[in-house]
């Protein structure tokens, strides 16, 4: 897979959307963490999922790959066309923001491919981002559009044949290799080491949790599964001594040097100070991140999406400007993939 000639330029419509899902699980997280408002929330997720999944886009990018002299898309092309589709809406995004949100797309997507043992795993990973960003503020049309979307990769890969899906998916593995960027959901949930690499050994009951639905919205999941852990986890043995001795923590003298220590506190405290030290960049936790975000809605730790307010006159325009941007964008995509070659 090292050849220039064993990479497949039919892989790029499934680089492009499978990656531009994971965009949109970040973006979701973040419009969350920052406490955006509904409406606004919802008009975000549903552009840039109408742009990234645009019909006309979809069918553009699987024919192109089928010419003879169709080429592989670029790490750079398809960064620059997942930034505008991405930007499509009522959010900026400057380039520090945009280079996290690129290396949580790729390791994450690279995570899975890493995961997976089989070609069809592809197409199983496809269907399950296009599933999962389906949940987000759902609608008919939303719906129909996504089954659209599916309908038309199955089609495309079942023409492929045995040997160009085998192709495919190689080559989707080889376009991620050169990306190896540390990200601290994977590190803490025991997937990666801290050189970047991902761990082939792991804890096999917490992994197979993940790796049974790779392609899913990982932060959603990680969430759900740390209140799931945290509901089920015993009592703190601090907790279980005092409650043996009988000690009423409302009871004891309100002296500073004879106050008892609230242990799962002191226990929280620490894993937060050690996770904003270590992952501020990445924390998909998202109590921290909400916590942060009432602490500090403007904090550059976590709001790299960015939503426009309509306070000024000069703030409508622009808002009216994007929310028209969709149908503009999806022309200029278009003819801008119309000119590879």
């Amino acid at each position: 897979m090292s050849t220039r000639q064993a990479l497949n330029p039919r892989a790029n419509v499934f680089i492009l959307v499978n990656l531009g899902c994971e965009a949109l699980y970040v973006i979701d997280q973040r419009l969350k963490a920052q406490q955006i408002a509904l409406d606004k929330s919802i008009q975000v997720i549903h552009d840039v999922t109408s742009v990234l999944l645009e019909p006309k886009f979809m069918e553009s990018l699987i024919n192109g790959s089928m010419h003879g002299n169709a080429q592989l898309l670029t790490a750079d092309h398809c960064k620059f066309m997942l930034k505008d589709i991405t930007t499509c809406s009522l959010m900026r995004l400057d380039e520090t923001s945009m280079e996290k949100l690129w290396n949580l797309m790729t390791m994450m997507y690279k995570w899975q491919l890493f995961v997976s043992r089989h070609q069809h795993h592809l197409l199983d990973i496809t269907f399950r981002h296009l599933d999962a960003i389906n949940r987000l503020y759902p609608d008919a049309k939303r719906h129909m559009l996504i089954d659209f979307s599916k309908n038309m990769l199955l089609d495309f890969w079942n023409a492929c044949g045995e040997q160009q899906q085998l192709s495919i998916y190689r080559t989707n593995r080889a376009w991620l290799q050169c990306f190896n960027t540390k990200i601290s959901l994977l590190i803490r949930l025991g997937f990666q080491a801290m050189d970047g690499s991902f761990l082939a050994e792991v804890d096999q009951s917490h992994y197979q949790v993940y790796a049974q639905c790779i392609g899913d919205n990982i932060y959603i999941k990680s969430s759900e599964l740390a209140q799931q852990q945290q509901q089920q986890r015993e009592p703190n043995r601090i907790d279980q001594l005092a409650a043996q001795l009988n000690i009423n923590p409302s009871s004891q003298p309100t002296g500073e040097d004879l106050q008892p220590m609230d242990a799962r506190q002191v226990q929280r405290q620490f894993e937060q100070t050690f996770s904003s030290i270590l992952f501020t960049d990445t924390d998909s936790n998202a109590a921290a991140a909400t916590s942060q975000a009432q602490r500090n809605p403007n904090a550059s730790g976590c709001e790299f999406v960015q939503l426009l307010t309509g306070n000024s006159k000069a703030d409508d325009e622009v808002v009216s400007t994007a929310s028209r941007s969709g149908g503009v964008l999806k022309q200029q995509l278009l003819d801008l993939y119309s000119k590879i070659p």
